[in-house]
């Protein structure tokens, strides 16, 4: 029987913490836009109000490194000729026409800020943003404070940006958090075109670095699920004996993994390896293997005893379903201000997630 000790879980953790990068997002526009407002209404640290803790980058441009993402922040212009074109040679030329922004792990987005309060936008606006999109950069209008607007006046600001600008999405914003103002904003579109921009590297730190933004992280788990299916599937592309299921450890300690950093759920250090290798999966894979029949009803599944394919993918996309839907929800009651008291070690060795297990093993043989 193949047994994964601690250290080597632990490496794997380690692996796959190091394959995980963190973006580099721009955000520029106007003086007063909204620029810190709409970063820290979307993501779960206040990362733009760190004062004078930015590291310059150049002359507006000041650098605000963080765990989930790191942000570029401009300091906005002031209306005027001269002003708008020096904003205007700052932020591209000086900033964005730099060789190593324009490398893989330079700016992966760049979020141009306007607000609808002044129900106007500017040619420097305008200029700046097609410059932005012509040099490649992935770009995208975060237009701020539409609950400042009537109906109408934000159909046409809105209209208007769109007939300038017709090949950059609009995204319509505001951080006062309440139902009527809400369902005129497109906070989760806009994180969902950012994530189609990142590369996948990228994607996991910016998803679990959000407070909005739960549909996208819902999304990103069953593609990692989908994932990890079709690697156990490949182990058991040669039949392993019930005995030999920690084969399977690797590939289901990192799907588990993967899910909780895309909640953003951490697990204190040091307990990570332990926890698997003794609670979790080595438990839960014990009591499967025994009743392991009854639980997939797909004829020919199992015989002798062994694990197949078939079964191996469906192992391992139950054990990440009923995670992300467990993760789903608790997330879900957190946003609607209900107390969570998430013991993952506990969890993962309970009945309620072995049942939820047995629940989608079923599932998927319907």
């Amino acid at each position: 029987m193949k047994e994964y000790s601690q250290e080597e879980l632990e490496k794997k953790i380690k692996e796959m913490q190091e394959n995980m990068k963190t973006p580099n997002v721009l955000i520029c526009g106007q003086t007063g836009s909204g620029k810190s407002s709409a970063i820290n209404f979307i993501f779960k640290d206040d990362i733009a109000e760190v004062g004078n803790k930015g590291e310059p980058c150049t002359e507006d441009i000041k650098f605000y490194p963080g765990t989930t993402i790191n942000i570029y922040d401009s300091e906005g212009y002031e209306i005027g000729g001269s002003k708008q074109d020096r904003y205007q040679k700052l932020v591209f030329n000086d900033f964005l026409l730099k060789p190593e922004n324009q490398k893989t792990d330079g700016v992966h987005l760049v979020w141009y800020t306007i607000s609808a309060a002044g129900k106007r936008f500017t040619e420097t606006d305008i200029a700046l943003i097609k410059q932005i999109a012509q040099a490649k950069y992935p770009v995208c209008i975060l237009l701020t404070k539409i609950d400042e607007l009537a109906e109408d006046q934000l159909k046409k600001i809105t209209g208007d940006l769109i007939k300038d600008i017709p090949n950059v999405k609009v995204f319509k914003l505001s951080i006062v958090d309440e139902e009527n103002i809400q369902k005129y904003c497109d906070w989760e579109k806009l994180i969902e075109w950012s994530c189609d921009q990142l590369p996948d590297v990228y994607k996991d730190r910016f998803i679990s670095g959000l407070r909005k933004g739960l549909a996208e992280k819902h999304k990103q788990a069953g593609i990692a699920i989908g994932l990890a299916s079709a690697a156990a599937a490949v182990v058991g592309a040669s039949p392993i004996p019930f005995s030999d299921a920690a084969l399977l450890i690797p590939i289901q300690s990192g799907l588990i993994l993967r899910i909780l950093n895309l909640y953003g759920i951490k697990l204190a250090e040091g307990t990570i390896s332990s926890m698997l290798a003794g609670i979790g999966l080595s438990a839960l894979g014990r009591a499967a293997a025994g009743g392991l029949l009854k639980l997939i009803p797909v004829v020919g599944a199992i015989v002798g005893g062994v694990v197949n394919a078939t079964v191996a993918a469906a192992f391992t996309g139950a054990i990440g379903a009923a995670l992300n839907e467990i993760c789903y929800k608790q997330c879900k009651d957190m946003l609607s201000g209900k107390e969570i008291l998430f013991d993952i070690e506990e969890l993962l060795s309970s009945s309620a997630f072995f049942d939820l297990v047995k629940q989608n093993m079923q599932n998927k043989g319907n």
